[in-house]
């Protein structure tokens, strides 16, 4: 996408975040980290491409500063942090201060079994204050094997049950702004929020 997310700018403040910090996992190189930014929050997140992450920076200006940080490759500007890794080996000190995680393309991007240790390792690894804004999709299957996959409100409300409550917010019809999956097949697609608050 060439901009922020609109469910990011209409749910932002539900993560009550202010000059605290924001955790993107799988963030790639996404116009949602700027605008986090802007907001006033600090921004961490993991990506395992470096192509992507240098695009990142390359393609919004910044001057970028790097090192290394446990089994990561660490890229720095100005309130910006983006880890170069493997996001199963994130530890927690990874993320000391996170107050918010927002998830617009990791759970669509993982199949099943992934999905259910993506969930028990945030779990894990996240402070217990924060909450997290999911995007995902849910469409039938069948005519796609993904990814994107389907991950629909009844999983997420499995896969978090018992750490998060789920609190649905809005969905629409996303197929009319998703081309290239129309073009493989799919018929239905319903794009949807929710607001995941630790119980």
């Amino acid at each position: 996408m060439d901009e922020r997310h609109e469910y990011l700018h209409q749910f932002y403040h539900r993560l009550h975040v202010g000059p605290e910090t924001v955790f993107v996992p799988l963030c790639g190189k996404s116009p949602d980290l700027l605008w986090l930014r802007q907001q006033g929050a600090r921004v961490v997140g993991v990506e395992l491409s470096q192509l992507a992450i240098e695009a990142f920076f390359s393609e919004n200006s910044l001057p970028v500063r790097t090192d290394s940080v446990a089994s990561f490759d660490r890229y720095q500007s100005d309130g910006i942090t983006l880890l170069c890794g493997d996001l199963f080996r994130l530890d927690a000190t990874c993320l000391d201060g996170v107050r918010g995680v927002y998830d617009r393309g990791s759970l669509v991007a993982l199949p099943l079994s992934m999905r259910q240790e993506y969930a028990r390792h945030l779990c894990h690894i996240l402070p217990t204050d924060c909450h997290m804004l999911v995007v995902s999709y849910d469409y039938d299957q069948s005519e796609l094997a993904g990814p994107p996959f389907a991950v629909p409100m009844t999983e997420i409300e499995e896969l978090f049950d018992g750490e998060f409550a789920v609190e649905p917010l809005a969905e629409q019809d996303a197929l009319p702004s998703h081309n290239i999956l129309r073009q493989r097949g799919v018929s239905q697609l319903t794009e949807f929020a929710c607001l995941l608050t630790h119980r």
